[in-house]
């Protein structure tokens, strides 16, 4: 697995964008920008729909709340890119750290509850203030999902397979 893997991560492709390649110095920061830039409107505007939904701001219409969906899928889609191109510059270092997993899976689940939240917040009869207790739960979790999901995508950063293993590094 280990050459398969370093095939990739020594592939034209993915030293351009980790800006080993002359004249491409910038596209790490830039791919790292935008992943920042996505994930904050997708995490954030769930959040902000996921507290409307808990009861913060009721003078806010859950419906108007859902007006911001579209643009949260169209930021969720630029982090689904830049998040493939970050793995294809380091793959060694995402697929071979537990972390990665975990995080994979509360992108799937935030993405599951953003669609589940997102459907609550349309259907609100107009002048509805008050979730129902399911929609609630599901609020809740998805605040949950995000702090996780960024927590993991942070410690990423930070974490390495050997070091999660707890085996020293050889040579």
């Amino acid at each position: 697995m280990d050459s398969f893997l370093a095939f990739f991560e020594n592939s034209t492709f993915a030293t351009w964008i980790r800006g080993e390649l002359v004249g491409s110095t910038l596209v790490f920061p830039v791919v790292v920008t935008l992943h920042t830039i996505g994930m904050g409107f997708v995490a954030g505007g769930s959040a902000a729909i996921d507290l409307r939904l808990l009861g913060v701001a009721q003078q806010l219409p859950l419906k108007l709340m859902s007006r911001f969906l579209p643009l949260l899928w169209l930021a969720f889609v630029v982090n689904a890119v830049s998040g493939i191109l970050l793995l294809i510059a380091y793959p060694t270092k995402a697929l071979t750290n537990p972390v990665f997993y975990f995080k994979v899976c509360m992108i799937a689940l935030a993405a599951w509850l953003l669609h589940r939240t997102g459907v609550a917040a349309m259907r609100a009869p107009e002048g509805e203030q008050e979730a129902k207790a399911n929609t609630k739960l599901l609020a809740i979790a998805s605040l949950a999902c995000w702090i996780a999901l960024i927590t993991a995508g942070r410690l990423l950063a930070y974490t390495r397979r050997w070091e999660m293993l707890g085996i020293p590094s050889v040579g």
